[in-house]
């Protein structure tokens, strides 16, 4: 059985801020360090199923400048394939992050190569044909919004299973493409901040009766699942929170590699909270540790 992931999300530099405490507005404060790491959706989903023996494809486009060999040196460096990633000529986008002490983060990104979908880009996805793909909500935010959602109803037609994760910008992307996501997707992984678009709780959950799972994450308190065949709790795995950065991909990277593998829900579930708690215990938003590491 073909168990190929395709995950379309930016590549970006994510530059970390620590600081001890936010100052009052208009106030002053102070860093008290800083850091710079390659990020974004795709990639932090792509080293958790790395690190469970899976191989995912990251699905962008990144900038032609020194950041984007930067990231591309990292991906070889780290054994993740850069097959799928289309260097074009434009500027590799960052992300400023602020991190709190408790690990708490807030996210401010400078759109940059990775908004740009192209006609070569839509071809070699359509001729990988993956078994699922992860779509992160902020992937639907670029320019042309439309070429992507034509290109992934293709794959659907092809039979390729999607996840999506709808990113705390989900209000900001268009309706008509976030029905027409939903109407493709076959999980959905929300979290208690992200209903308002769905039409709440009662909205999002009545996708079960279309044959949708939907997964309300509700951070270190776990979660719940609903299927249509009926729902479930689950808790988070117990951990020692460095930062909190990527644990929402990396539990989303988990849950596709146990889709991948044929894993009943509770089970991958059950994974995909474990791989997110490893990942809060590493500094930066993914981090490289192999199975009986990440499960122990």
């Amino acid at each position: 059985m073909k168990k190929d992931i395709v995950l379309l999300g930016g590549l970006l530099l994510d530059r970390y801020f620590y600081i001890d405490r936010w100052p009052a507005r208009g106030q002053d404060g102070f860093l008290e360090r800083e850091e710079s790491f390659v990020g974004g959706c795709s990639i932090n989903m792509a080293a958790t199923i790395h690190n469970l023996g899976g191989q995912a494809y990251i699905a962008t486009c990144i900038g032609s400048d020194q950041t984007g060999r930067d990231i591309l040196a990292h991906l070889d460096r780290h054994g993740l394939s850069r097959r799928l990633v289309q260097t074009v000529a434009d500027t590799t986008g960052s992300c400023i992050v602020f991190s709190e002490p408790e690990g708490e983060r807030t996210f401010l990104t400078h759109k940059g190569a990775e908004c740009v979908f192209t006609p070569a880009l839509a071809e070699k996805l359509l001729l990988a044909a993956p078994a699922w793909a992860g779509v992160t909500g902020y992937y639907l935010l670029g320019d042309n919004p439309g070429d992507i959602m034509y290109c992934l109803e293709e794959l659907h037609r092809k039979g390729t299973r999607f996840l999506f994760d709808p990113s705390p910008l989900v209000s900001d992307i268009p309706p008509e493409i976030l029905t027409r996501m939903v109407a493709i997707s076959d999980i959905l992984t929300p979290n208690g901040s992200e209903l308002a678009p769905f039409g709440g709780e009662e909205g999002l959950l009545a996708l079960t009766g279309a044959g949708k799972t939907v997964i309300l994450t509700r951070g270190a308190q776990g979660g719940s699942v609903y299927t249509p065949d009926g729902a479930f709790d689950y808790a988070s795995a117990p951990c020692t929170v460095v930062d909190t950065t990527g644990a929402g991909d990396s539990f989303s990277g988990a849950l596709l590699y146990a889709m991948t593998e044929g894993w009943p829900m509770e089970k991958a579930i059950a994974l995909a909270a474990r791989c997110a708690a490893k990942t809060c215990e590493v500094n930066g938003p993914h981090g490289f540790w192999t199975l009986e590491e990440g499960l122990s």
